[in-house]
């Protein structure tokens, strides 16, 4: 695999087989069968097959693990003074027994991005309740930053703000400071972030097919259908009459 820069994280489980992995051009480190390491952020990754190997990679956002923020929170303690910047675990069976699902749903041509979420945290709770807390302090501390709390901050709270500005009200934070803040952990602006989460929520309502296009426009606060319509052509590619077609969702 070519040498690569991961700006998220991603958890490389292999199966069978094994990898060869350095960090940028430092020591080279072994993942073996039936072991799982995690990437850290802009770390510059050299990644070579040993031999015969089954190989999966899957790409977790930061910010995805905060529907385990109860059990973030407890591991952060942990993190002080360890000794390691790499670091590796063994696949249990019942990890195992997922990703053999997980592969079966893809071959059946399963692609539903809310199932995948969903599954998504399925994998947190696997990978919680099979570890003890100082190991998974120590896969995960790229993850247990000294930010993670204004991170699960945001995450908790972007909803009930309506602007930057009110996010920022919220956390006690000048508006310029949050801005700051917020682009350090993010790698974003606020406000891009914020249209993104906006869009990506729109996205699962839609396919969801609960409800109606004009319920879902106005919860978001929208203030008429065609500034709905609008916002989905710009940021989901398509106005969301069409977006809702696959789910037989009428827009009245």
């Amino acid at each position: 695999m070519e040498i690569a820069s991961f700006y998220s994280p991603m958890i490389f489980f292999v199966i069978k087989g094994s990898v060869g992995i350095k960090i940028n051009n430092n020591d080279l480190h072994f993942v073996f069968s039936r072991e799982m390491f995690i990437t850290q952020n802009n770390n510059l990754y050299s990644i070579t097959i040993q031999e015969q190997t089954h190989l999966m990679i899957c790409h977790v956002p930061g910010e995805a693990w905060y529907t385990e923020q109860k059990r973030i929170i407890e591991l952060i303690p942990e993190v002080a003074n360890l000794p390691e910047k790499f670091f590796k675990l063994p696949l249990k069976k019942t990890i195992i027994r997922y990703l053999s699902l997980l592969e079966f749903y893809f071959k059946e041509g399963i692609h539903d991005t809310y199932f995948f979420e969903l599954k998504l945290k399925e994998l947190f709770f696997l990978i919680f309740s099979s570890y003890q807390k100082h190991d998974l302090a120590r896969f995960l501390q790229n993850i247990l930053s000294d930010d993670v709390q204004f991170k699960i901050f945001v995450h908790n709270n972007y909803l009930n703000a309506g602007n930057v500005q009110e996010l920022a009200k919220l956390a006690h934070y000048s508006t310029s400071g949050f801005i700051k803040k917020f682009q350090k952990c993010f790698n974003d602006s606020p406000y891009q972030w914020m249209q993104k989460q906006k869009a990506k929520q729109i996205s699962i309502e839609i396919l969801r097919g609960n409800k109606s296009l004009q319920e879902i426009a106005n919860e978001y606060k929208f203030s008429s259908y065609q500034h709905f319509s609008v916002f989905c052509r710009s940021k989901l590619g398509a106005p969301p009459s069409v977006i809702s077609a696959q789910t037989g969702l009428k827009s009245e």
